[in-house]
């Protein structure tokens, strides 16, 4: 794919198309869909529930696979990828941020912030020191000792923003980032 316009672009799809099989009934869930963003967009996908946003993120981030078409993610190539490259791929270029935290329950915050920079190969030393500078980025350092179910949902949700971000990644992948929490947190966490 090329270059378009004056900004390269970090995510490139074309014709992206996604079927789910039930056995009983196909979904097309994705039908050719062409998608550019240039670095330093910020995108949002809005539609009804079950109109395929998630399935759409998935599929462009690597963590679902597609029936056909191409993605390119900082000028990689991803749906060719094997599962262990795909992986790497993530851990260094992508921090994700999802509706229901996705934390760790037996890790404490600390230890959920390390993980995707153990992934990718930090010494074990440097991911504490670097999650601890994410932590207090979003106010909870004092709280990096907890684990999951000794938070509240805000402080669940800012836990993992300091895990999606401690990488610095090139790409953040929110899918409703605040659809659980109250309007002070949501005002919060989107800050």
């Amino acid at each position: 794919m090329e270059k378009r316009g004056n900004a390269a672009m970090i995510i490139q799809a074309d014709q992206i198309h996604k079927t789910y099989d039930t056995g009983k009934v196909q979904v097309a869930a994705l039908r050719g869909i062409d998608l550019d963003i240039k670095r330093g967009e910020m995108v949002a996908i809005m539609g009804a529930s079950g109109s395929g946003k998630t399935t759409l993120l998935n599929c462009l981030s690597g963590l679902d696979s597609i029936d056909s078409g191409n993605i390119v993610i900082e000028e990689q190539p991803i749906h060719h990828l094997s599962d262990d490259k795909m992986s790497e791929f993530r851990a260094k270029s992508m921090g994700f941020i999802f509706q229901t935290y996705n934390l760790l329950p037996v890790l404490t915050a600390r230890e959920n912030v390390e993980m995707p920079l153990l992934i990718s190969g930090i010494s074990s030393k440097d991911a504490a020191k670097q999650a601890n500078e994410q932590l207090n980025e979003v106010g909870l350092l004092e709280w990096g000792t907890h684990k999951p179910g000794e938070l509240s949902g805000g402080q669940r949700q800012r836990v993992a923003i300091a895990r999606a971000l401690v990488n610095k990644p090139a790409i953040v992948w929110a899918d409703e980032p605040t659809g659980n929490l109250d309007s002070n947190n949501e005002k919060e966490i989107m800050e």
